[in-house]
């Protein structure tokens, strides 16, 4: 192969290499924005959303219905010490909180969304203390009991609340105050804190908690906080 040949078609695979770079540059670009994208409006989009028809809504009528027989075997197992645990797929937001308005009536219920990033267990274990305080103070008067309520809180420290809602006391079995956690694993809940405040507040004896659990690799946790709570609900 002759040198001046090959140095041809270098040379000519230059300059179409630069005609190219050239003709590139003055190509027009597209001046749209993902903000001119005609979007419908939230009005259209709620008036399509409920014209579609839910899948399984027979199956799911009847699993709610299976529910709800439990309903007061889910009390007695409350009344008995224990905890509930819900798990699964798909929200059990509604489910717990009708479990809650027809069932648990009697006793002060609060509830705690786990999925908002918002969620202060401190003040949490505040209300529920608070809550657990009017209860007394109603029961005695529903009793007729003479007997004055002391003041529980020596300091406004955690560790009193917990120690007044973990206290001793008659019938404690009938004597306690609901928390409902939606999403126990949410992401206002997941550092160690929270999980820690939440395992302490299920342990005590005049505390139920009813929570759901979302996170699919949930049940799996091992030597974690979590796992604690967990524990304190069975």
């Amino acid at each position: 192969m002759d040198i001046n040949e090959v140095d041809d078609e270098d040379l000519e695979f230059s300059r179409s290499y630069f005609l190219a770079k050239e003709l590139g540059s003055s190509v027009k670009k597209s001046g749209h924005k993902l903000s001119d994208i005609d979007l419908v409006s939230e009005e259209e989009l709620r008036a399509a959303a409920s014209n579609l028809k839910p899948k399984h809504e027979k199956e799911v009528k009847d699993l709610l219905k299976t529910y709800k027989s439990l309903y007061q075997k889910w009390a007695f197992e409350l009344r008995c010490g224990f905890g509930l645990l819900m798990y699964g797929f798909g929200s059990k937001k509604a489910l717990i909180e009708d479990f809650a308005s027809t069932t648990l009536t009697e006793f002060s219920v609060l509830v705690i969304n786990g999925y908002l990033q918002s969620v202060n267990m401190k003040q949490a274990i505040i209300a529920v203390a608070e809550l657990f305080m009017d209860q007394m103070k109603s029961n005695r008067k529903t009793t007729g009991s003479s007997a004055k309520a002391q003041q529980p809180f020596t300091s406004k420290s955690t560790d009193d609340f917990l120690a007044f809602l973990n206290g001793s006391g008659e019938h404690e079995n009938d004597n306690f105050v609901c928390v409902l956690v939606h999403n126990i694993d949410g992401p206002g809940l997941r550092d160690s804190e929270s999980q820690q405040h939440l395992a302490r507040l299920a342990a005590c004896s005049h505390v139920r908690m009813v929570a759901s659990i979302d996170h699919v690799n949930a049940p799996l946790c091992k030597h974690s906080q979590v796992s604690r709570i967990l524990v304190s609900l069975h």
